[in-house]
């Protein structure tokens, strides 16, 4: 008889994944996952069928080539200010996520604490809890994104070892602040934590709000690990690229991890993604125009359904409450646009510690093409006129 690892027992597939299996065998709208139907730029594309033919397919070093560390390194001192060695303070790694999972394994230990901040992406507190890692998590706003920062101070114990901060945030859209990054660095500075921050969609802002990167304020650059990844800015979920930044004596860690568990990211993917940082301003100007644009239809939209939404500070997703619908949990909202709008959407309770038979709110991703986003809207507005309380 099959009897799973102790760190396995709970595992369970992710509101977020368990929505997209849904939607493929409803054949749906997927406005669960956040996954982007828009092209790859040609010329990344065109970079991968240079790497293969050009037989660039053995085994990487374990923390990436050369060639795109230099290139994450010169990204990272133009656009978010910070100067890192290339040579032994970035590596590359299996996605953004697997730059987390050997973050994770190389700054924590079982019993340890991590502050989140809630509503949170699901898989860093899955992560954290595989490798039996306590989460505390501290409250967002809904309202206004704020964070009452003297909750933090009171959150933190002997065993708590860092702070991760998601900017921009998913699933909430809010873009941290200068003030904000500053407090929560004073804070871990104080009381010895590391910070971990996930920015992943770091060039996805919208007017009147800019990305900052933590570990460009010089007092917690020793403390700061940076992830980021090509996934969600180049449209290449799918390639599983991403990578970190951070003090020397961490980064080695983390690539020696890696090497146990991935041995190394795709070597001509690798060679590939160097053409991402080749690519003119405009095209990140014009991705900010496009998303921009779909969110405050979607935001239309939903409020002339009578849906209450969060307005994205960056990033692509929107929360929804439906509290003046009839339904009895965000599970219920969900299920009924699957099933009855064929539109996928993730349970709001995916992003809390705990589930709250009150919470009536699913998190919406608009990183499709705007035709089926727009669809998926119309879908929506045709069930809320009288949804079904089944």
């Amino acid at each position: 008889m099959f009897k799973p690892s102790e760190r396995t027992k709970g595992l369970k597939q992710s509101g977020i994944r368990a929505a997209s299996s849904r939607c493929a065998s409803v054949g749906g709208i997927n406005l669960g996952q956040g996954i982007c139907d828009l092209p790859t730029p040609d010329s990344i594309k065109a970079s991968a069928y240079a790497a293969v033919a050009n037989d660039n397919n053995i085994y990487s070093a374990c923390e990436g080539i050369g060639a795109l560390r230099e290139a994450i390194a010169d990204k990272c001192a133009k656009f978010n200010r910070i100067d890192c060695c290339a040579e032994s303070e970035v590596m590359v790694s299996h996605g953004s996520s697997g730059a987390f999972v050997c973050a994770a394994q190389t700054l924590f230990n079982p019993g340890d604490e991590v502050i989140v901040f809630e509503p949170f992406y699901g898989y860093h507190k899955n992560i954290l809890a595989l490798f039996a890692v306590t989460v505390k998590a501290i409250s967002i706003g809904l309202d206004d994104f704020s964070i009452d920062f003297q909750q933090l101070r009171d959150a933190i114990g002997p065993n708590t070892k860092a702070i991760i901060v998601c900017t921009p945030n998913n699933p909430t859209g809010k873009v941290y602040t200068r003030e904000e990054l500053t407090t929560i660095g004073d804070i871990a500075l104080e009381k010895g934590c590391y910070v971990i921050t996930d920015e992943i969609y770091e060039y996805i802002t919208y007017p009147g709000h800019e990305h900052l990167s933590m570990a460009s304020l010089e007092a917690y650059r020793n403390i700061t690990i940076t992830i980021s990844g090509f996934s969600k800015t180049y449209n290449m979920t799918g390639w599983r690229l991403g990578y970190a930044l951070g003090p020397a004596e961490i980064i080695e860690k983390m690539a020696l991890v890696q090497d146990l568990l991935y041995v190394c990211p795709s070597t001509p993917l690798q060679h590939a993604a160097i053409a991402a940082f080749q690519l003119p301003d405009t095209y990140f100007s014009e991705m900010r125009a496009l998303y921009l644009d779909k969110r405050d239809k979607v935001l239309s939209a939903l409020n002339a359904m009578g849906v209450k939404a969060t307005i994205p500070q960056g990033a692509y997703y929107i929360l929804a409450e439906f509290d003046r619908f009839d339904f009895n949990s965000s599970e219920h909202i969900a299920e009924v646009l699957m099933q009855q709008a064929q539109v996928a959407v993730v349970p709001g309770d995916s992003f809390y510690l705990h589930a709250d038979k009150d919470r009536r709110m699913v998190r919406l991703c608009y990183a499709m093409n705007e035709e089926r986003v727009m669809q998926a809207m119309n879908q929506m507005a045709s069930v809320l006129k009288a949804p079904a309380t089944t």
